[in-house]
């Protein structure tokens, strides 16, 4: 959205699953600096757990940063069709329709350019076994920034999103464990209400409660 006019451009951009940043880690352990660094590992260890006080991430924030408005900077301006010039320049991700199964992936893995190094973030991320979508939807969007109306869609009569529900139920997890370079992936699959750990050709039941404690690396959800 144009700064200057207010003029907007949507983009549709179709995918099989959504990539979302962890939101940033605001906790503290209460150590001391040294203490820190003595015990690093256990500490980030420890902040894969979600009884401890070293910062969590969730899903639900996860996505709501992901649907917040960005600002784009001075060297990002876009071309508005209205004012026919660059202008700074508002941009926002929103869900326009919503797929039977929602997918979505965790960036656990950060590369940096200048610093010429790469880690994996190995936070714990809460995400709930019951999940509803239509906060992130484009229609929710709009109506909460310009009130209770209806905006069609490129010629659309109405919101696609009214053709199915937004509440969504997990059915499966899938985590990593290890390092950057090197590592290993489980799955967390529920059948029948009961939940299942697929560990190579290793498949056992499991309590709901070590499934809310993995580290989830992708979570699928379902209608």
């Amino acid at each position: 959205m144009c700064m200057v006019c207010g003029f907007t451009s949507t983009t549709y951009d179709p995918c099989v699953d959504i990539s979302l940043d962890l939101e940033p880690n605001q906790g503290g352990s209460g150590k001391s600096s040294s203490a820190k660094s003595l015990n690093s590992f256990n500490f980030e260890a420890d902040c894969m757990r979600p009884n401890q006080n070293c910062g969590i991430s969730t899903l639900k924030g996860c996505l709501e940063r992901f649907t917040r408005a960005e600002k784009l900077g001075s060297d990002q301006k876009l071309f508005c069709q209205k004012c026919q010039v660059r202008q700074e320049s508002l941009k926002q991700m929103s869900i326009r329709k919503l797929p039977l199964v929602s997918c979505f992936h965790v960036k656990r893995f950060e590369h940096s350019s200048i610093r010429k190094m790469s880690r994996k973030v190995d936070r714990y991320l809460q995400f709930p076994f019951s999940l509803d979508m239509a906060p992130y939807l484009s229609s929710s969007i709009l109506r909460s920034r310009f009130g209770n109306r209806i905006f069609p869609f490129d010629g659309d009569e109405q919101d696609a999103s009214n053709d199915l529900s937004t509440e969504f139920e997990l059915f499966a997890v899938v985590t990593h464990s290890g390092r950057l370079d090197a590592g290993h992936y489980v799955t967390y699959l529920r059948l029948s209400n009961q939940w299942y750990k697929c560990d190579d050709a290793w498949i056992t039941q499991v309590n709901e409660s070590i499934v809310r404690a993995a580290q989830g690396y992708m979570m699928f959800y379902v209608q």
